[in-house]
């Protein structure tokens, strides 16, 4: 194993309620190496800014086993980003040298033998980066991602930690929301937004509402297939000739054949990245819509953040993976690994069996992975079996609350007196 002494560990992007889990799986495995464990506060930003945390002091791992073993599980079961988020764009490296120079000054100055960043997309894009970065200028301080998103969007692994919670939560809502919705003998139609800018997985958990109450929603619409609203609006009119309640799950990001959104694209502002920061109104376009036209009673329901930090509805085995690839990330930065992100690779849905796996992470970073043609129906307005069977383990299993006087318990917010400011 490579000699290291102190690993620094950082999240980015959305929050989600597995993302912790991956933090409590590096902090463990750490800690069990007698590594000295810092973390970024507020991602790669904060850490450029001089924020940086003791997680071994801040987590009060060295009092007891008991303390230690407590606040990990805590740690593990609170939602969010306990050490804070960013949305911060590297340049490239050799486009800006002093920006890198800054990273290799506090790097120095900390003493920081590796890094490792939990985050999707954009983070992996950091990930790759600070990698090539590194390797480009022989610096020599391994940089490994580990993965999560509630959006599952990323390539190179099956599923990402974040999502099995927030499907599972996508899930019962929209089997709760039919049947609230079935209790009047009128007409109505109810649309439930779910989170997605380009891919709908979360989108297609809705679907599994159809295991839990025994009604599948009527239409799911992603955003793997441009919508005819006219088309949209033929095919509601005919449900509602045959049933009262007409269920429908929207991706926020579904779009027009031209590739126009459903919502004012004018009221939402860009990140660093360029997404659209605040995705959302699909469904209430749609919902005045079917009013308007069919005249008939209609809701929208937008889940929004609700379905990343609802740890009550949290997956045991997303939360089981998340720690697990977070573990995963030290062994492999202790292998001398580096410019990779751990994955899961799937070897069976039934029973459900995966392994870890390991993937370059250039091979990842800006690409999004789509729900494949085979998950999706043949009129585009639903998801198939196929769908259903990749769906079903990962919104498996509830993880057991910690309750302490009849209500969960969460880890505190960081204390800022842990934090080493440059």
């Amino acid at each position: 194993m490579r000699k290291i002494k102190t690993i620094l560990v950082g999240q980015s992007g959305g929050p989600t309620a597995a993302i912790n889990a991956s933090l409590a799986g590096v902090i463990r495995t750490a800690y069990s190496h007698n590594l000295h464990i810092l973390g970024m506060r507020n991602g790669i930003q904060g850490f450029l800014e001089g924020r940086v945390v003791d997680l071994t002091q801040a987590l009060n791992l060295t009092s007891s086993p008991h303390t230690a073993k407590q606040n990990l599980r805590l740690l593990r079961n609170t939602p969010s980003s306990w050490l804070g988020s960013c949305r911060f764009k590297l340049p490239e490296p050799g486009e800006n040298p002093s920006f890198y120079q800054r990273v290799t000054s506090r790097i120095n100055e900390l003493g920081i033998d590796t890094i490792l960043y939990i985050g999707g997309n954009d983070s992996m894009d950091t990930t790759d980066k600070l990698s090539r970065y590194f390797a480009n200028t022989d610096i020599d301080v391994p940089v490994v991602g580990i993965p999560k998103t509630i959006d599952n969007d990323l390539e190179g692994t099956d599923h990402t930690p974040g999502f099995g919670s927030a499907a599972r939560f996508v899930a019962t809502v929209t089997a709760e929301l039919t049947c609230d919705g079935g209790v009047y003998d009128t007409k109505n139609v109810t649309f439930i937004e779910a989170m997605g800018r380009e891919a709908g997985w979360l989108t297609a958990a809705g679907a599994l509402a159809g295991d839990i109450c025994g009604t599948a929603p009527d239409f799911v619409l992603l955003p793997e297939v441009p919508l005819d609203e006219e088309v949209l609006l033929a095919r509601i009119k005919a449900r509602l000739a045959e049933k009262n309640n007409v269920m429908v799950v929207v991706s926020e990001g579904v779009h027009r054949a031209d590739g126009s959104f459903l919502f004012d694209t004018g009221s939402v502002a860009t990140d660093t990245f360029g997404h659209f920061a605040a995705q959302s109104g699909t469904a209430a376009y749609l919902s005045r819509l079917t009013k308007t036209r069919l005249d008939v009673k209609s809701r929208s329901i937008e889940l929004n953040t609700l379905q990343r930090c609802a740890s009550h509805m949290a997956s045991k085995v997303d939360l089981d993976e998340a720690e697990a690839l977070g573990a995963a990330g030290i062994e492999a930065v202790l292998r001398g690994e580096t410019g990779i992100m751990v994955g899961i690779r799937r070897l069976a849905d039934t029973p459900y069996t995966t392994e870890i796996c390991t993937v370059p992470v250039a091979d990842v970073a800006n690409k999004v992975k789509l729900v494949p043609a085979e998950m999706i129906s043949s009129d585009g307005f639903n998801v198939t079996e196929a769908a259903l069977r990749y769906l079903r383990p990962l919104a498996a299993g509830a993880e057991e609350p910690i309750i302490v006087d009849g209500l969960p318990r969460f880890l505190g917010a960081l204390d800022e007196r842990h934090t080493l400011r440059a």
